[in-house]
């Protein structure tokens, strides 16, 4: 009997960056250990399971949202691995009978990093906007308030009306969204769900002549390129290491599929930073030298951003505008600029398979030796074994 390479149905959203990359992770364990051949369906969430006549696999990634299309995945009787999709709420008599895995977003760290992220701003008020019937959003709202509950501080959060019930339409929910986002007290840093609620806010925030972010930041999770660009302001965004986390399910799915028990049966796919755009574009400081240099220092080109650029647009000595930036601050503006360069170059590292020197010269580092020993020395492993890490290899 001919050998042929095992056979993967991906049914997985392309329409989404998050989707996307799952994909490449699996993609790319393909390449390390395959290869593989895979059934793939391009579009949104809505998947169709492969039809057994016409495909004779070997095993399913799979995420889908709807429980009813879950069962009939797992009635096919092949080593599965569900995205978003807990296995523990799987009938037990049906799941016990294969091998199946989960793999979910970390809410609770995406929670968490964009609570941290707004206070840094020196925000005292915030509030949360999700989706109501959504477990995964709800999931995000409780880690969101209590981060801001730890920090002393209370969250205001977003409750549409019942009559609307689980069908949300954009129409009829916009208007009521307008009215709370105007209710709020201003300035206020605002956590949406994911990109597309966060998209959403903007748009409300547009019809209502509120200012973002001078009077609302507003910060979604996925981190997707395209959708946050097209925001207008750009969207604020934590990014998920999706590409891991397919890379990490894809390494699962091959130990069932050769026989074996899989090591875990739940990961995580990690929040690793965020990526600011102008949405959340504002320092609340009390001195506006001070805000000022940061904001160039934010929105600034790393190849050529220098202290000195930075001091010679503000009105006063470069001595006095460091003293100050420290006081207020609590950083050196050498110290912020390294920042903002290492967390360009932890992107890259994670999203390209850009050289050390091409890394080093876009981020705004004068010489690749002085990269990799800043690198290591301040994230605490090289760059290189950052971006085996970030990948899952």
């Amino acid at each position: 009997m001919a050998f042929h390479p095992p056979r993967v149905a991906l049914l997985i959203e392309t329409s989404r960056s998050y989707g996307r990359g799952l994909l490449r992770g699996i993609a790319r364990y393909s390449r390390l250990h395959g290869p593989w051949s895979f059934l793939l369906t391009p579009g949104d969430f809505i998947q169709v399971p492969p039809q057994m006549r016409d495909w004779n696999g070997d095993g399913i990634v799979a995420r889908t949202l709807d429980q009813n299309m879950a069962e009939t995945l797992l009635e096919m009787g092949l080593p599965t691995v569900f995205l978003d999709y807990p296995v523990d709420k799987l009938p037990r008599e049906k799941s016990k009978k294969i091998l199946s895995v989960d793999l979910t977003s970390d809410s609770v760290g995406a929670s968490r990093m964009a609570a941290k992220y707004l206070m840094e701003k020196r925000l005292t008020r915030f509030a949360y906007a999700g989706y109501p019937f959504q477990q995964w959003s709800i999931n995000r709202e409780k880690a969101f308030c209590d981060a801001i509950s730890k920090a002393g501080y209370e969250t205001l959060v977003y409750r549409p009306p019942l009559r609307f019930g689980r069908a949300l339409r954009w129409e009829k929910e916009e208007p009521y969204l307008r009215e709370w986002l105007k209710s709020l007290p201003k300035p206020i840093g605002v956590m949406a769900c994911n990109d597309q609620r966060g998209r959403e806010l903007l748009d409300a925030c547009e019809s209502a002549e509120i200012n973002v972010p001078e009077q609302l930041a507003v910060i979604g999770v996925d981190a997707d390129e395209l959708l946050c660009e097209l925001c207008s302001p750009p969207l604020t965004s934590v990014a998920l290491n999706a590409e891991k986390g397919g890379f990490l399910a894809a390494q699962a799915l091959d130990r069932m599929m050769r026989g074996e028990k899989p090591k875990e049966r739940h990961f995580l796919v990690e929040p690793v930073n965020v990526v600011e755009r102008r949405s959340t574009n504002i320092v609340l400081v009390e001195d506006e030298d001070v805000a000022e240099a940061l904001r160039l220092i934010h929105t600034g080109r790393l190849e050529t951003l220098t202290v000195e650029r930075v001091s010679r647009e503000i009105p006063i000595s470069r001595r006095q505008l460091e003293v100050k930036f420290r006081k207020y601050h609590g950083r050196t503006m050498l110290e912020e600029l390294q920042l903002v360069r290492l967390e360009r170059a932890k992107q890259m590292l994670r999203e390209t398979d850009a050289s050390m020197e091409r890394v080093a010269e876009t981020v705004g580092f004068s010489a690749t030796s002085y990269f990799l020993q800043t690198f290591r020395r301040r994230v605490g492993v090289s760059p290189s074994k950052y971006r085996q890490e970030s990948r899952g290899e």
